[in-house]
Order: C-alpha cells, then sequence, then structure tokens
C-alpha cells in the first residue's frame, strides 16, 4: 500500500532551501583564489566604494569613480562592519575599470602577502565556513548550535565562558585600536604631512659668504680683518678671484676648507653682526616651498632627539631658488632656544598641515610657542 509522503518532502525541500540561503557563494574565477561575496567596503583617496567580491589576492568594487584612478596605484582601506565594531586593512592596490558606467572597479593586491594577509585569510575562512553570516549588510558571529541533551540546553553559561567571550572582544578590540593606528600613521605620513628628500642644516642666522664660482680654495683666512683677504678661489675657468672681508664682525666656518672644491654659491663662511637667532637652512621642492608659504609648520628633528617646530621667516631672502629642478633654499625659524653649540649640526625637516598640526595642539601633541624669529 502506497502512503502519501508528500508533506513530509515539501518540509524537508523547504529545510534545505533555508539552509542554503545562508551559507556564502563562492565566485569562481578560474583561478586558485576564488572570490567571496563578504560583506565589505573600501575607501579609497577618501571616496567609499560598495565590495562586489573579495579573494586573497584582488577584489571588485562599485561606486562613483572618475578615469583619473585608472591604472594608479593607491591604498585601499577594506571595511568590515560587524555588529558592534569594525576591523579595517590597508591594502596597496593596483586599480582598473571594468566598467565606465557602473562604476565597477577590480583591485589587484600589490603585496597580496603583506601584514592584511593573516586577518584577511581568517576573515574570509570563517565567511567561507559559514562561521560569519550576513544580515541586512553588516556582518556576525554565527552561534553554534551544540548537540547535546536538554539539559546542558537548558543549563546557564558557566564563568569560563564568560571569560573566554570576554577576551575574544578585548583581543579583537585591541586587533581594531592597533589597525587604526596604523592607518592614521600612514595617512599622517603620505597626505597630511610632506617629509624634506634633503638633510637641513642649523645656521647661526648670520649673512652667508657664498661662492662666487666653481673651483678650487686655495686660501681661507678665518680671522680676517674688514677688508683683509677672507678667501681666494681658484676658478674652473682658470681666473684666480680673492674675496674680502666685509666688515668687523665674527666669521663662522662653513663647511669648506682650504683645499675644498666649491660650486657657485656653495657657503664658504657665515659672518654675524649683533644678536641673531639661528635658523634652520632647508632645500625644499617647488611644492614643499608652496606649503611653507601658505603658513604650513616644519617639523624640526635634531640628531640629539629634540624635537622643535618652526615657520619660513619672513623678508625676500626666504625663499631663494637652487638648482634646475626648481628646489628653493628655504629659511626657517625655529620656535625653540637653540644654543650655539648647535650650529652646524643636521637636521631632519617634516612640513605639516597647519590644520592638522592645530588639531594635534587641541590635543595635547604638538606645542608651538614661538621664541624666535
Amino acid at each position: 500500500m502506497d502512503i502519501e509522503k508528500k508533506p513530509a518532502r515539501d518540509t524537508a525541500l523547504k529545510a534545505q532551501a533555508a539552509q542554503a540561503e545562508n551559507l556564502p557563494v563562492l565566485l569562481d574565477n578560474g583561478t586558485e583564489h576564488p572570490k567571496t561575496n563578504i560583506p565589505f567596503s573600501a575607501i579609497i583617496d577618501g571616496r567609499q566604494f560598495s565590495g562586489q567580491s573579495l579573494s586573497l589576492v584582488s577584489a571588485t568594487v562599485a561606486g562613483l569613480s572618475g578615469p583619473e584612478l585608472e591604472g594608479k596605484q593607491r591604498i585601499a582601506v577594506l571595511r568590515f562592519d560587524f555588529d558592534g565594531y569594525t576591523i579595517a586593512l590597508q591594502v596597496d592596490v593596483h586599480i582598473s575599470r571594468i566598467h565606465a558606467e557602473t562604476g565597477e572597479l577590480r583591485l589587484d593586491f600589490i603585496e597580496p602577502t603583506g601584514e592584511h594577509l593573516p586577518t584577511l585569510r581568517y576573515l574570509l575562512n570563517s565567511h567561507i565556513a559559514g562561521d560569519i553570516t550576513s544580515i541586512d549588510g553588516i556582518i556576525s558571529r554565527r552561534e553554534k548550535a551544540g548537540v547535546s541533551n536538554a539539559k546542558s540546553q537548558g543549563g546557564s553559561t558557566t564563568f569560563g565562558g564568560y571569560v573566554g567571550r570576554g577576551l575574544r572582544v578585548a583581543a579583537t578590540a585591541a586587533l581594531s585600536l592597533a589597525l587604526a593606528a596604523v592607518a592614521a600613521n600612514l595617512v599622517y605620513q603620505r597626505i597630511f604631512s610632506k617629509e624634506v628628500a634633503q638633510l637641513a642644516t642649523l645656521s647661526a642666522g648670520g649673512q652667508p659668504l657664498r661662492a662666487v664660482a666653481s673651483g678650487q680654495i686655495s686660501y681661507l683666512n678665518l680671522g680676517a680683518a674688514k677688508g683683509e683677504v677672507l678667501y681666494t678661489l681658484q676658478a674652473v675657468s682658470g681666473d684666480t678671484l680673492s674675496v674680502n672681508m666685509p666688515c668687523d664682525c665674527k666669521i663662522l666656518p662653513g663647511a669648506a676648507m682650504e683645499g675644498s672644491t666649491v660650486m657657485a654659491g656653495d657657503t664658504v663662511a657665515e659672518v654675524v653682526t649683533g644678536k641673531t637667532a639661528p635658523v634652520v637652512i632647508a632645500t625644499v621642492s617647488a611644492d614643499q616651498a608652496k606649503l611653507l608659504v601658505r603658513g604650513d609648520i616644519a617639523e624640526l628633528k635634531f640628531p640629539d632627539g629634540v624635537v622643535a617646530y618652526g615657520k619660513l621667516t619672513a623678508g625676500a631672502l626666504a625663499l631663494t631658488p637652487v638648482g634646475a629642478q626648481g628646489e628653493m633654499r628655504a629659511v626657517i625659524a625655529p620656535n625653540a632656544a637653540l644654543g650655539g653649540e648647535a650650529v652646524g649640526s643636521p637636521v631632519s625637516v617634516r612640513i605639516i598641515s597647519n590644520r592638522i598640526f592645530a588639531i594635534g595642539q587641541q590635543l595635547g601633541l604638538m606645542s608651538y610657542n614661538s621664541t624666535a624669529g
């Protein structure tokens, strides 16, 4: 006798369909790194893109994008929004436009095995295993269903369970804070500040006496009085040029000495009249010179660990062109009183946006109390 089992079959099919909806989708693109549909977003140059698919080596995102991103290398922040916290990963990517009309972009990871790999692998593996599910665009941990008797199901959570959960939450929060700190430091280093490539020099703030031509110094008298010969230069043209001391003032030696070869414009010595304050002489690019003119702050780091801040001095000699690449010689007045023994020491210079510096002052991270210039 046949017994009708249609209701039971329908119930089983519905249960299987509901289970399939909760499983992650593997978007196999024919490589050994299939993409998954884990929810995420990407932030590139301050613009947010919606994540379409993600693997260990690339990602596909969509959003408003212009043609200027085509073929460029950028830092992409991959953000995973969990219920109550967020994980952000910094990845260097190469950008390719897939569809110009829809704004879909392909992000190829330049260093797939970088620092982001362990966290990204854990997230993708958890998503593939079904431990991470999606609810209205927010991803969350799936609670494991225990196969136990009714007594254990009705039992209360043990103290060890609370401790373990607290440790996991604390570890995740610490990881998120560390990633946020790394991201903030990268943004500060690459966007809100600019490192000056060449080392600067702390000067006494006097009048530099520069070589009038390229050649070799055959005579140098650092004790010369006014009108006496300060130095003699054998120019590459074959001429012998002598420069007299312009005043009765203190002479500070430069990098040149007898026998040194100098280029036209190099400082041979520096004369100081009256009371002067030390200044930093830095060679900056044309773009960095514009930032200093705009009022941005120069962070000055000295070999002994002292950190000071300064601004471009006033006057026509604050910026003078040097070289053939548009570089400028900038005179920066430090905000700290520096002793004369520090004159001549090298200085590392970084130019900081004045808005970011103002925020740093409010947070107590930076201080600018002008005592010079």
